[in-house]
């Protein structure tokens, strides 16, 4: 049973790390508890590190399953509204049209609809390799409009090669024809939102710098303002340009009072607390972010830019000048409630109190 040996192994790396824990029975007897009343199993109390002592039942009991998780999630964000912020370039449409900063928008390459900022139609390879042709010497990314968890991005220098023009890898300097690029590309017909490369705040590019290091900010909407509900910066590892956890990165959870990161984690190993950033030594223990008062309030700005969306998950970038604002999550993975401790039935309870009669 794979529940039993991710119990185990669980098991046998705390003990081996000598981390402080619950009995083991105690840990079987609200894992049992929590399954058979609350229908949130095993593999959720693991990813909480429900086995620490000072972390109350009440609060372990307050989390949600996934159909209540799904409940939560359409009660709070009405259906006909939440793929608004699916679309990339809906939602970058909206955000800069009520002034939230956003990487700067170059264009959107789709084989009916494509256009670039300037109102030049962007549909063929010959229209990319002309836009391409005024971009030399600059970065930019490109980003699958309908993409999630980081699939199909791409990060490059354009570079003039001979008579050509070329994308480069920003870090590793590999080169590749736009040709090739496109060829691959056909295979999204959704298309692509083309951005201006994020240079990100010397602090967060510190710890991986070859990913743009995001905040998952998840915010709340009561009325007349927004709430925190809890954050963590992801991280990327081993020299790639993404930093979901999805793909390898790490998760750090933050001290939303203090904006403070406590330590970094992977989300297979949720027993791991690492003072350092494993491949670059970075410090990750104690650091503060730059901006934190301006991060929260760009998410909570982002939020209200999205009618009948009252719940999120915001994900922004801090550049040197300031935080910009990535995408929104109307729907975010619900795994990251554990890594936040944020029990849900909690600001469920604070959403239908402040909406009561609405």
């Amino acid at each position: 049973m794979q529940a039993w040996k991710d119990i185990r192994r669980c098991w046998q790396q705390l003990d081996n790390l000598q981390i402080v824990q619950l009995p083991k029975w105690r840990q079987l007897a609200e894992m049992t508890a929590l399954f058979l009343l609350r229908r949130i199993g095993p593999g959720y109390y693991i990813q909480g590190k429900f086995w620490r002592p000072d972390l109350p039942f009440s609060d372990k009991w307050l989390h949600v399953n996934n159909t209540e998780y799904n409940a939560f999630i359409d009660r709070w964000n009405a259906r006909p509204y939440q793929k608004s912020s699916q679309h990339k370039v809906v939602e970058k449409a909206v955000l800069q049209l009520l002034a939230v900063p956003t990487p700067e928008f170059i264009a959107y390459l789709h084989p009916q609809a494509g256009v670039s900022a300037d109102g030049a139609p962007l549909r063929t390879l010959a229209q990319l390799k002309q836009l391409c042709a005024g971009l030399v010497g600059q970065k930019i990314c490109l980003k699958l409009v309908e993409g999630f968890g980081g699939a199909g991005f791409s990060a490059f220098a354009v570079v003039q090669q001979a008579d050509d023009v070329v994308f480069e890898h920003p870090f590793t300097g590999v080169r590749v024809s736009i040709d090739s690029w496109w060829q691959q590309a056909q295979q999204n017909p959704d298309g692509y939102i083309i951005e201006r490369y994020l240079q990100q705040h010397p602090v967060v590019e510190a710890l991986h710098p070859n990913s743009v290091n995001t905040l998952r900010i998840w915010v709340y909407q009561l009325p007349g303002k927004t709430e925190i509900a809890g954050a963590f910066l992801r991280v990327g590892q081993k020299g790639s340009l993404v930093d979901n956890t999805s793909s390898g990165g790490l998760y750090c959870p933050i001290d939303i009072q203090t904006g403070k990161l406590k330590h970094a984690s992977f989300s297979r190993e949720p027993w791991s607390q690492l003072a350092q950033h494993p491949d670059t030594g970075a410090q990750v223990s104690g650091v503060q972010l730059p901006f934190w008062d301006e991060c929260q309030a760009i998410a909570g700005k982002a939020l209200q830019a999205f009618p009948h969306v009252r719940v999120a998950g915001v994900d922004v970038a801090i550049a040197p000048e300031g935080p910009q604002m990535i995408e929104l999550n109307v729907r975010p993975d619900q795994i990251g409630c554990t890594r936040m401790d944020v029990p849900l039935k909690r600001i469920d309870q604070k959403l239908k109190q402040a909406y009561a009669g609405q």
